[in-house]
């Protein structure tokens, strides 16, 4: 072996990882800390992995490459550790990707600080983006050196290996090694090791983005229903907790079973509802093993709900603890009440004082849930002080009185820990969860309002707020954090006194601390000199003589040296370009890149101590042009220095409001290349809108009307929420290169509210946490009628009250809960106004994303209105569920149109229900019994539909009438109209699909992903002269569809109502959807892509009959076969004439254009 040393040696352990190796060996190629070697470790791949890893090898003497027989991960990286040679070591899963500036920020923590090894914040990377690690977010959430887990809970879940750098003489000290032939084999070193240091860096920023593998590619460790992974956890907590029991006080081994029990074995709990018997039987027989040996007073600790499902492990009552597990994931957990007797708490869980169940009431007790939440709505300079205004309570203990809970406040110095009292008021407050500019009567002495004069904190110091608050006897004690709002985050600092400066800042933009300082230096200008940036500054008073400075790559990179210069009375700071920008380009295309470069520019003194450069509050801004790269000198929230570097971003200079339209003008640097586009894109999900853009001369401007987007020839508002805006430039085909566009210095504190419209949406411009702009969209509801309590309010008391109230003529209409004006209840209104019935007719629409026809009065989903037209219409239809708290009265009838025929089992015929929540069969019973009617589309299923929704009432047997338009004389024109409506080419045969979603995949609760397995460039290559493609996404599904080819893919999910797609549709591809059962009145030829048959019939859902012998089209496995069958239609559609005829009769034989008119004169005969 050679005998130099590195710095930091990485090792990556490589199996089966062809599809994500280069994402991940490139992030490690082009790390800000080049001193280190990567240590590959072929773990016998199979793949093309190996491959990869040579070419690293080749082509970079800093990586080598070691090949062995499969061992697994933990042999894997042992295998890498004997062959390290550096003197920090780290370790890197080859799926996973390193953030640039991660290990110079581990490296340089560690060599200020001396700690036996650092350890970073996660975030999860998928295909959507990146995110907060969950389980990482309160450990990281503020940075800590030379800490210790004795002294930290939280780092008692700290359990990845990867997101560390260990000195090696540390590691070796301890003879550490992996675990072989196991999983979560961190468990057992990362912990141990935590108790074995003497000190830890805990690093705030993200330096490890952990690959979230999309559904089709899951890691062992993402399938929590394996018999093995939950074998190896269990082995794994149980080797740390004999650890502990050997080697630590007792408390430590409580403080690790109470992790154990409410972190790592509870992941397996979680899944319990969906596991089969015998992993189920082995869950509870490791489960009460480890709770053999694990103190009474960890249970008692635990919160209530993971302290009732260990008890029912104890018991072994199995069924009770799968009700228990479904309760805890649905929104009733959080719904749940905390009750009291006597001077106790209680949660009101499941079973709780069921005689039956004998569950001791003991075990709902509430002790840590009753937390501390606050959040800081004002900040701002009063007098020379500083104001901080918010709210803060107990969790569930509401000051519904002022006498309930007393807060106090103290200034802590954070170096020696002096305090000072601060003067506190506390007032009435909206409750801790609406807006405080939100008007209700929903009110508590939350209020807090806090004054810091730093003329009693000295003139230097840094100082955070500690809160204390009693509420109902309970204390609890946290420094103030949590800024709830933008504005909160951006007031600059204050001169207090000659020379002095109070500056209030968000560490990690969580903290409030206060920093006073005298600077040496204010900077008031910058240039660019050859080869230097330049900063100068003007002196304050205090001597300058010795001057040292640096600059450091955000969040904590190493430092780089800058010079200084100084007469005296001003001083320059010159910092090397190239260091600041070389290699930028490369750091920027990794996953998970921020689009910017942030430095922190720094002097430092005779003595050692390093002070930031305030900005001066007029000093101008400076942006420079340097190797086709923006470097800019701008001021940061708090006032400090600051230089970015970037690709040239475009900057707002002018917004204003004309009407509802937004208008917008920037500077953008840069001559466009291509044509150029305003995105404005959707903040947490896949929604995007492009207006064009006017540019010139390096200026560009936009308008944006955000109550009126085109829509397939209509005009509809953004959905509420939050919007960002990008500059886009179109830079081949289907390809564009995007830059966020930001606020100049002049608009980045202000805000631009919309003109208020009756009716309208709270309309505002305003810049984000970040600074960066944002449209924010409010509800569309009056402010009486937001918020959670307005909605109790109305479901609670007004609801009931109405319904004491008589019934009124009229028909309420509702489709996909307020989505679309289309399906059968269109064609029922439809059908109604050809007949002249004048009854007052209406529409549920929601977030005003429907356009009516004249005539049709809007209901806005969950207003007044809404309340009252479900409590007092003497007709309701609607094709989908009603609100659970609807209960009709006499004189009301209900007519339920379903939305579909059945392939996939509904109702009461789903055994294991993966979509919804506790008891779901008990409210659909609940449901079922309001209607009167219930539309079915066909003899064969009218008895499952009886049977399924347990329905005693009326069936229709009508046909749908959403299917009267293919029958109906004026198909043909509403045909061209949407021909013309949707742009299609002339010539080109359009096929449309329209695949389902799967139940079991998907981002979070509600938000499901696009599952694509059909390569639309291959149809593109193949088909795209003389096809176009229609595709359209299932409502639940958030991900954006694909744009490939030049005019080949319109993204139709929008589209208000898919049987007029059918008119226009060729060649139908789906998978399980009911559209089957409609679109085979157009004759037209279907195929059906079903790459995952297996799964989704015998996992999932399940069929009503067998799909393979009665589909009218053939089943394809693979894009290929899809093409093949695309270019042989004619012949596949003889091929399946007989079947798709037996289709038709059996399952589509009441389609004859009336069945509206059937069901209206059936419902409404007496309208007519």
């Amino acid at each position: 072996m050679e005998s130099f040393v590195v710095a930091l040696s990485v090792v990556v352990p490589i199996y089966n990882v062809e599809r994500y190796l280069d994402e991940c060996l490139r992030s490690l190629q082009v790390q800000t800390w080049d001193d280190l070697e990567v240590v590959m470790v072929d773990d016998g791949s199979p793949d093309g992995s190996a491959a990869i890893a040579a070419r690293y090898a080749e082509q970079d003497p800093r990586f080598r490459l070691i090949q062995q027989e499969n061992g697994g991960l933990g042999a894997a990286r042992n295998t890498g550790i004997e062959h390290a040679r550096g003197d920090f070591l780290t370790f890197v899963d080859s799926d996973d990707v390193i953030p640039s500036y991660a290990f110079g920020y581990h490296l340089e923590s560690l060599r200020r600080s001396g700690s036996d090894f650092s350890s970073g914040n996660v975030h999860r990377l998928n295909e959507l983006g990146t995110r907060q690690s969950p389980m990482h977010r309160r450990i990281f959430r503020t940075a800590k050196t030379g800490t210790h887990i004795t002294r930290e809970d939280t780092l008692l879940v700290d359990r990845l290996a990867t997101n560390k750098v260990w000195r090696r003489s540390f590691w070796d000290r301890h003879g550490m090694t992996f675990p072989v032939g196991v999983l979560h084999e961190d468990i057992p070193v990362a912990i141990p090791l935590h108790f074995l240091a003497e000190s830890v860096d805990v690093l705030s920023a993200p330096v490890y983005l952990w690959r979230e593998r999309p559904s089709d590619d899951k890691s062992i460790t993402q399938d929590r229903l394996r018999p093995q992974a939950l074998e190896d956890r269990v082995s794994a907590v149980t080797k740390v907790s004999d650890f502990l029991r050997e080697n630590q006080p007792p408390l430590q081994k409580r403080r690790w079973d109470a992790v154990a029990l409410g972190s790592d074995l509870r992941l397996f709990l979680q899944v319990l509802d969906r596991a089969d018997a015998d992993f189920t039987r082995r869950l509870v027989e490791l489960g009460n093993a480890y709770l053999d040996q694990v103190d009474d007073k960890v249970l008692r600790d635990l919160p209530a709900i993971e302290r009732l499902k260990w008890h029912l492990i104890r018991q072994r009552k199995v069924e009770q603890l799968r009700e228990v597990i479904v309760f805890n994931k649905s929104a009733e957990h959080k719904k749940a009440k905390i009750v009291r007797h006597g001077i106790r708490y209680y949660a009101d869980y499941p079973f709780k004082d069921d005689p039956a169940q004998g569950v001791p009431r003991s075990v709902y007790r509430v002790r840590s849930e009753l937390k501390l939440r606050q959040k800081a709505e004002e900040l701002t300079w009063v007098d020379g002080k500083l104001v901080v205004g918010g709210r803060v309570c107990l969790k569930y203990l509401r000051p519904n009185k002022r006498l309930q809970q007393q807060v106090r406040a103290w200034a802590v110095n954070a170096e020696d820990g002096r305090r000072v009292r601060l003067s506190t008021t506390t007032h009435q407050a909206n409750e801790f969860r609406l807006a405080p500019t939100v008007a209700t009567s929903r009110k508590d002495w939350g209020g807090y309002r806090i004054v810091i004069d730093p003329a009693e904190l000295g003139d230097e110091g840094d100082w955070y707020v500690e809160l204390g608050v009693v509420n109902r006897g309970f204390r609890r004690v946290d420094r103030l954090k949590k800024p709830a709002a933008a504005d909160v985050r951006m007031l600059g600092p204050e001169q207090v006194r000659p020379g002095v400066w109070a500056r209030p800042h968000w560490v990690d933009d969580f903290e409030l601390r206060l920093t006073v300082e005298r600077p040496a230096v204010v900077l008031d200008g910058s240039a660019v000199e050859g080869s230097s940036l330049v900063l100068s500054g003007r002196a304050t008073g205090t001597p300058t003589e010795g001057l040292s400075a640096y600059v450091q790559r955000f969040p904590g990179d190493v430092e780089v040296p800058a010079k200084v210069e100084t007469d005296g009375a001003s001083v320059r700071v010159l910092a090397d370009l190239a260091a600041l920008t070389d290699g930028y380009q490369d750091r920027d295309a990794i996953a998970g890149s921020d689009p910017y470069e942030d430095w922190s520019v720094h002097l430092r003194d005779g003595s050692g101590r390093s002070r930031w450069i305030p900005f001066a509050e007029d000093g101008p801004e400076g942006r420079y042009a340097h190797s086709g790269l923006s470097v800019r000198v701008l001021p940061d929230f708090a006032g400090r220095t600051r230089v970015r570097v970037e690709r040239p971003q475009p900057l707002l200079t002018a917004v204003s409001w004309d009407d509802d339209v937004l208008d917008l003008r920037g500077d953008f640097p840069e001559t466009p290349t291509g044509e150029l586009s305003l995105v404005v894109k959707a903040v947490g999900r896949m929604e995007e809108h492009l207006f064009p853009v006017e540019a010139a001369d390096g200026r560009f401007s936009a308008s944006v009307p955000p109550t009126a987007i085109p829509n397939f020839g209509t005009k509809v508002p953004l959905t509420p929420g939050n919007y960002r805006f990008l500059l886009r430039t179109a830079t081949g085909d289907n390809q564009w290169d995007d830059r966020r566009i930001g606020f100049s210095r002049e608009l980045r504190t202000a805000k631009f509210p919309a003109p208020e419209k009756e009716g309208g949406f709270d309309l505002e411009l305003k810049p984000d946490g970040r600074g960066w702009p944002v449209l924010r969209l409010g509800s569309v509801l009056r402010p009486e009628e937001q918020g959670s309590y307005a909605q109790q309010v109305l479901r609670e008391e007004v609801y009931p009250k109405l319904r004491r109230k008589p019934v009124l003529p009229g028909i309420v209409f509702d489709s996909y809960t307020g989505k679309q004006f289309s399906d059968s209840p269109r064609d029922m209104y439809e059908e109604l106004r050809r007949r002249g019935v004048e009854t007052p007719m209406s529409w549920m629409v929601r977030n005003r994303q429907i356009t009516l026809p004249p005539g049709l009065t809007e209901v806005r989903h969950t207003s007044r209105e809404y309340f009252e037209a479900l409590a007092r219409s003497e007709f309701i239809v609607s094709n989908a569920h009603l609100p659970m708290w609807f209960e009709k009265q006499p004189g009301q009838k209900v007519v339920q149109t379903w939305h579909g025929s059945m392939l996939k089992r509904i109702g009461f015929d789903i055994e294991h229900v993966q979509f919804a929540g506790r008891n779901y069969h008990d409210r659909l019973r609940h449901e079922t019994n309001q209607w009167d009617y219930l539309v079915s589309p066909s003899p064969w299923a009218t008895p499952i539909l009886r049977r399924a929704f347990g329905f005693e009432n009326e069936i229709l047997e009508t046909g749908y009438p959403r299917n009267d338009i293919f029958h109906r004389p004026e198909r043909e024109a509403v045909t061209e109209a949407v021909r013309e409506r949707l742009g299609l080419p002339e010539g080109k045969k359009v096929i449309l699909y329209a695949p389902t979603w799967r139940d079991d995949k998907f981002y979070s609760v509600g938000k499901y992903k696009l599952d694509l397995h059909l390569d639309l460039r291959r149809l593109y290559d193949a088909l795209g002269d003389d096809h176009v493609l229609l595709f359209r996404r299932h409502p639940n599904i958030v991900d954006r569809v694909p744009n490939v080819g030049k005019d080949f893919v319109f993204d139709v999910s929008a589209y208000p109502e898919i049987q007029e797609l059918f008119l226009v549709t060729d060649i139908l591809i789906t998978d399980y959807s009911s559209l089957m059962f409609d679109f085979a009145n157009t004759g037209r030829p279907m195929l059906f892509f079903t790459y995952d048959l297996e799964e989704y019939r015998d996992s999932l859902r399940g069929f009503y009959f067998d799909f393979a012998e009665t589909a009218p089209g053939p089943l394809l496995r693979t894009s290929d076969e899809v093409i093949d069958s695309i270019r042989d239609i004619d012949g596949v559609q003889e091929a399946h004439r007989e079947r798709y005829e037996a289709f038709v009769n059996q399952f589509c034989p009441l389609d004859d254009g009336k069945a509206a008119a059937r069901v209206v004169e059936q419902v409404f005969g007496k309208l007519l």
